[in-house]
């Protein structure tokens, strides 16, 4: 048996993804950052040294020392190594669709840090693996994914406002932990690009309401065009499942 050495246990796609190796028969240990920080060196060696990783899942936010430090460690011991950044490394002016080669020119504090963990993760080991991904997209209520932002955005304001300016790269956490599976078995270092909404090229208004009629919420849905960004991922190498085939495109027509 297989075993999975995953960061981002606590938070909201984490889980998800240790779910889904453990149904495919991986052995899942998960750093416990609470229990165990990054920084605490003699330990982390120590939990390091036990957990007998056979490969290696960065989800967590954490300092970049510790993706770097993750994955020199992984290619120290052989393993694959895959780490999570964003759609956010891009921002406007720039306007997508992004190909992998795309500049990068994040602007805000969140999109700067993940574009300092890939450099870091890039220099420590060359044949790491990272996957950007889009806004998740969760079964339900909890957790920070855009179902859960939507809940929260009616409740407060009566309303969602939602661009019809827009383009999100986006995806189903059950896919995005299933492409990451895929990564980690094929073992080919590289970036990737993981965004169901690629080709479907959906706006955020379509999104919401095709959102609001599969899982029948009872929003009031507005469109509006106060954000222009076509945001959206592409990577021809690597695919997850479209949009259209999990949320049937003719529900409703545009």
């Amino acid at each position: 048996m297989n075993t999975l050495l995953i960061t981002g246990i606590s938070g909201t796609l984490g889980p998800v993804v240790a779910q889904t190796f453990a149904r495919f028969g991986w052995r899942v240990v998960p750093w416990d950052h609470h229990r165990i920080p990054p920084d605490g060196l003699p330990a982390a060696e120590h939990f390091w040294q036990d957990s007998q990783a056979d490969a290696v899942c960065h989800v967590a936010l954490g300092p970049e020392h510790w993706a770097a430090w993750l994955a020199a460690e992984s290619a120290r011991a052989d393993i694959p190594f895959v780490f999570t950044s964003s759609a956010m490394v891009f921002s406007v002016p720039s306007q997508g669709p992004y190909g992998i080669d795309a500049e990068r020119n994040a602007r805000d504090d969140y999109g700067q840090y993940k574009m300092r963990c890939e450099d870091a993760i890039w220099q420590a080991n060359p044949q790491a693996m990272i996957a950007r991904l889009g806004w998740q997209i969760g079964e339900g209520r909890g957790g920070n994914q855009m179902l859960e932002h939507l809940w929260q955005q009616h409740e407060q304001q009566g309303v969602i406002r939602a661009s019809e300016r827009w383009l999100p790269a986006t995806s189903r956490m059950a896919d995005t932990a299933l492409g990451l599976m895929r990564l980690i078995e094929r073992k080919e270092p590289g970036l990737y690009h993981f965004d169901s909404n690629a080709e479907d090229a959906l706006n955020f208004f379509q999104l919401v309401e095709r959102l609001q009629h599969y899982f029948d919420c009872p929003w009031q849905v507005t469109a509006t065009e106060d954000y222009v960004h076509d945001q959206r991922l592409v990577d021809e190498r690597f695919k997850l499942l479209a949009i259209h085939d999990w949320i049937p495109l003719g529900l409703p027509e545009e």
